[in-house]
């Protein structure tokens, strides 16, 4: 210590019992020492390592003290230093921690709760100042509470509030929030924690922060526990006490109990420079003291310059060892290396980049500088960065996909940084926009058949026309959908290109000449109509009129058919074509000089109905007949009418006895109509031979010579008696036996058929 002075208001108070010195902040115990030298016979001293706490003790007065405290000599056996050391000079028996400006007291008290240390905290005063359970929130308050303090204990944080949200709750931080989460979780806003390993866990809901215990983790660190903490007395996490901080608080007194120096360690705080090429730098040594020798090797005895900044010219990749200057302190002996690397400045080009003129001739475009940044750098982009300016001063920054220039051959700034290096190289731009003028192009496809108007093209048709007359350097770089895609080079096309726009479309070729845009030309995209066709049909041809024909006509619709030339499947080059016979006829019809489209003809068979078999159930309530025909037409049926009314059904019910005649029509192609006769058996109920010529015989009806059908019918009287029998040669009976009139009476039957039936039934006679 250089100087001390202690003093009272009250001038009879001269003396003192002890004073308190205290390397306060950057401790390192074991390597730093406080010791009192020279001659002060009333006053002696004790060391606390734990504390870095020097004691002086009298009583003594006030002169002693203060030539005690120039005596004081700190030694250290470090070497390599990380921070300067704060010393405090304190009449109380606090601690007392500069950056601060508070107090720190540790309270012994094994078994306390946490609810209790923070009452009894709170209950405390020192020379004024309210007491609380400290609240940590920088390393320096850390080290001197956690690691110099006489023991672990409680200090004022908790989440008892909200699981995992970490609070100060005591002094002027109260409900300042430094941790969320277990132990993997996070301090907010940059705040200062400093837990343990594997804290905070919340091993059995634990809610309040202690100073762990030194036989446990990191020293000085946090863990959490419950309020009670560990009941085992004897194990490390049973609670020891708490610790007390003075200051912050509103409406405190102002007390001078304390002063503070500190001793400036002797460090480099910076080493590695990288600079961009070979040039002369001022290098500039950041120190924690006022001179820096400079030397070339880390043995050298010699310095090559002295002082915090060095004017060199450096070529090459250079170390320099820097060792700071602490007057009178003839052991610091530890220099600190300091490199300069040469890094190589980006290499660039400066060039002018040729843009085509937009749908407006005024020298302004539309520039894609993303497209150039490999040309601009010479080498690789690998960890280079290229930004690009309106300006010299880098100030106003461009966007480089689509930039629009402010007017003809305006210079613009390309920034090339090196993002491992920092170095940086500016190449200037001139964005020049031509006017050169060239041919358009033209490609015709015809239409699928699909007819939708959208087909594929084969753009590369279009290059010879684009280049007729150009020059050879000229060259086209792509096919775009819109003017502007083609100044930016942005959404090149495919060279096989299927058209988005029905039927009419134009795209744009972007040109080049030397790397740069000498034109946009237009590619008109159209497609050809095909020739309009009647659809694809079926017709029918009737079998049975072979070998007549019908006509098949190549359907144009909305033109001249002579227009066009046609090609039939057959080798026929008419308009229409005669066939008489089933089968698929296509037919290809051409627009001169033109596109075709395709219309086929199914031509199927069809014919007058054959008759296969007619099943007839008569001789019942229900007589019904079924007829069975074959042939290549769709048929209908009608009963004793050609005129119809016709039926889908091939079968007839409830049709009376008689002769019938069935017909049978083709739909298909209305290929004729055929017919048969039928005859349907049936008998009356009754008959009345009376003269007047109705029902005065009875027979079986559907029986005619042209049927040969019934055999014998045999008539009989209720007793049994044959009274008639009926055949072909007597079909009727006028009811009458050997020539006498029978009387009105019911008769029987039995018929016997030549299909092997036998019916029986019987009949009235009425007269």
């Amino acid at each position: 210590m250089t100087s001390a002075s202690i003093t009272d208001p009250d001038p009879e108070d001269t003396t003192l019992s002890e004073i308190f010195i205290q390397i306060a902040e950057g401790y390192q115990n074991g390597q730093d020492t406080l010791e009192l030298m020279g001659s002060n016979p009333s006053i002696t001293s004790s060391w606390n390592a734990t504390e870095g706490l020097l004691t002086l003790t009298g009583p003594a007065t006030f002169d002693e003290f203060n030539n005690a405290i120039e005596n004081i000599v700190f030694q250290t056996t470090q070497v390599v230093f990380t921070q300067d050391r704060q010393f405090s000079i304190n009449l109380g028996d606090a601690n007392y921690l500069p950056s601060t400006g508070h107090y720190y007291f540790y309270v012994a008290d094994p078994g306390i709760t946490w609810i209790e240390a923070r009452d009894a905290a709170a209950q405390q005063t020192y020379f004024g100042l309210q007491g609380y359970l400290a609240t940590l929130t920088s390393q320096e308050e850390s080290q001197l509470a956690g690691e110099q303090s006489a023991g672990t204990g409680w200090i004022g944080g908790s989440d008892a509030e909200t699981e995992g949200v970490w609070k100060w709750v005591t002094g002027p931080e109260a409900g300042t929030v430094f941790w969320q989460g277990n132990v993997n979780g996070s301090a907010p806003n940059e705040a200062f924690s400093f837990w343990n390993t594997n804290e905070p866990n919340n091993a059995g809901d634990e809610d309040y922060a202690h100073i762990t215990d030194p036989s446990i983790g990191i020293l000085g660190a946090w863990n959490d526990l419950a309020n009670t903490g560990d009941l085992n007395s004897d194990g490390p996490y049973h609670p020891q006490g708490y610790i007390v901080e003075y200051g912050g608080m509103p409406n405190e007194p102002e007390i001078n109990l304390s002063a503070s120096t500190t001793l400036i360690m002797p460090r480099v705080l910076d080493n590695d420079i990288i600079v961009c090429a070979a040039n002369t730098f001022t290098l500039m040594a950041e120190a924690s003291t006022i001179d820096v020798l400079w030397f070339e090797s880390p043995t050298s005895t010699t310095p090559i310059h002295t002082g915090l900044s060095y004017d060199v010219n450096i070529t090459t990749t250079t170390t320099y060892w820097l060792l700071p200057v602490v007057n009178a302190c003839l052991t610091n002996v530890e220099r600190y290396p300091l490199t300069v690397t040469i890094s190589e400045t980006p290499s660039v080009n400066n060039m002018t980049i040729s843009q085509c003129e937009d749908a407006i001739m005024d020298g302004i475009s539309n520039f894609n500088l993303n497209e150039y940044r490999d040309v601009i750098v010479n080498g690789s982009l690998d960890n280079l960065e290229v930004h690009f300016f309106e300006t010299m001063a880098l100030s106003i920054p461009i966007n480089t996909d689509d930039y629009t220039n402010l007017y003809n051959n305006q210079t613009v700034y390309a920034q090339v940084t090196n993002t491992l290096t920092g170095c940086v190289a500016i190449a200037e731009l001139l964005l020049s926009v031509n006017t050169n003028a060239v041919n358009s192009a033209a490609i015709s496809v015809c239409d699928n058949l699909d007819e939708t108007g959208l087909v594929s093209f084969d753009l590369s048709l279009a290059e010879s026309q684009i280049l007729n007359t150009e020059s050879a350097d000229i060259t086209i770089l792509g096919y775009y959908a819109t003017h502007n895609d083609a100044l930016l080079q942005a959404n090149q096309l495919t060279t096989n290109y299927t058209n988005t726009q029905a039927y009419n479309q134009t795209i744009f070729a972007r040109l080049e000449q030397n790397g740069s845009c000498y034109s946009i030309a237009e590619v008109n995209l159209s497609v050809e109509r095909l020739p309009s066709l009647l659809e694809d049909e079926t017709v029918f041809y009737c079998t049975n009129t072979f070998p007549d024909t019908i006509s098949l006509t190549a359907g144009v619709v909305g033109d001249i058919p002579n227009n066009y030339y046609y090609n039939w499947s057959t080798g026929e080059t008419t308009i229409n074509i005669a066939i008489n016979e089933p089968g698929n006829y296509t037919v290809e019809v051409t627009k001169p000089f033109g596109c075709s489209n395709t219309r086929t003809i199914t031509v199927l068979p069809s014919n007058t109905a054959t008759f296969e078999t007619i099943d007839v159930t008569d001789l019942s309530e229900n007589n019904i007949v079924s007829v069975s025909v074959s042939g290549d037409g769709d048929y209908m049926y009608a009963l004793d009418s050609e005129n119809g009314p016709y039926q889908d059904s091939n079968s007839f019910e409830n049709v009376a006895s008689g002769i019938h005649t069935v017909y049978v029509k083709d739909l298909k192609a209305n290929c004729g109509i055929v017919s048969t006769d039928i005859s349907v058996l049936g008998f009356p109920k009754f008959f009345t031979p009376n003269g007047d010529t109705v029902n005065d015989t009875w027979q079986i009806k559907g029986f005619t010579s042209e049927f040969e059908i019934m055999a014998r019918i045999d008539i009989f009287n209720r007793y049994g008696k044959r009274v008639g029998t009926l055949n072909r040669n007597q079909p009727k009976w006028e009811g009458t036996y050997n020539g006498k009139l029978l009387p009105t009476d019911d008769y029987w039957f039995v018929a016997e058929f030549a299909d092997g039936r036998i019916i029986k039934g019987h009949l009235t006679l009425k007269r």
